[in-house]
């Protein structure tokens, strides 16, 4: 019963945030955008009494790193600055999440994924490489900098996801893996929208992968000690 009330509370935060972008109404942004991470990292703590408590650490790192990136790019259509704090602030989570990752393949005992099968990384770097020349041209040198390291990241941090392969609970691995794709599609319509051109209904379709990349990866983390 609990989680369902919780989960009921989740519905009305993700509705809240999609009308305000179908009304364009920013007031509903400012008041349902910063619950989002709220409500998924008390989810989590709620719920993580058999983590490893390094895990739980780093997951709530993340997950509030994840929130100040949601509230600086609230305010990025006013002035650039917040835009790269947002960038930063997601750059961090993804940094954290990648030894968020890491820690749980260390848990297991087991040999990463990648190391028996290196060359799914092929895929990683080519997808990495034709998003970052299609922007090239379309970023100042600043952001030509600061776009490849944040990509770069990005993709690090889906492949330690998939690195969780064969370590743990095959739904843990499938939840995670899945909110780091999302993850990953999440960005690059940002960086389309923000750098290439603008797209119908990208703001609703950045935020539906949004939110379903934390949700993922928040529930995989707790089924993997289920």
């Amino acid at each position: 019963m609990k989680k369902i009330i919780l989960h009921f509370i989740f519905i009305i935060i993700v509705a809240g945030v999609l009308a305000g972008h179908l009304l364009q109404k920013q007031s509903f942004d400012y008041i349902f955008k910063p619950l989002i991470m709220i409500w998924v990292a008390g989810y989590f703590l709620s719920n993580a009494k058999q983590v490893d408590k390094k895990v739980v650490k780093l997951a709530l790192l993340a997950f509030f790193f994840s929130w100040l990136g949601d509230d600086f790019l609230m305010f990025g259509n006013k002035d650039f600055i917040w835009f790269l704090l947002g960038l930063m602030s997601f750059l961090v989570a993804q940094l954290v999440y990648i030894n968020l990752f890491l820690r749980t393949i260390n848990l297991s005992g087991k040999k990463p994924f990648l190391k028996k099968q290196p060359y799914w990384l092929i895929l990683y770097i080519a997808y990495g490489l034709v998003i970052y020349i299609i922007l090239f041209e379309h970023l100042d040198s600043i952001l030509k900098i600061g776009v490849l390291i944040y990509m770069m990241v990005l993709l690090s941090m889906s492949v330690m996801a998939l690195n969780r392969f064969g370590n743990g609970h095959s739904v843990s691995f499938s939840l995670v893996f899945a909110g780091s794709v999302l993850f990953v599609l999440s960005d690059t319509m940002i960086a389309v929208d923000t750098f290439l051109t603008p797209f119908s209904y990208s703001r609703i379709f950045i935020m539906v992968t949004y939110i379903g990349a934390q949700y993922l990866i928040m529930r995989g983390l707790l089924k993997q000690y289920e």
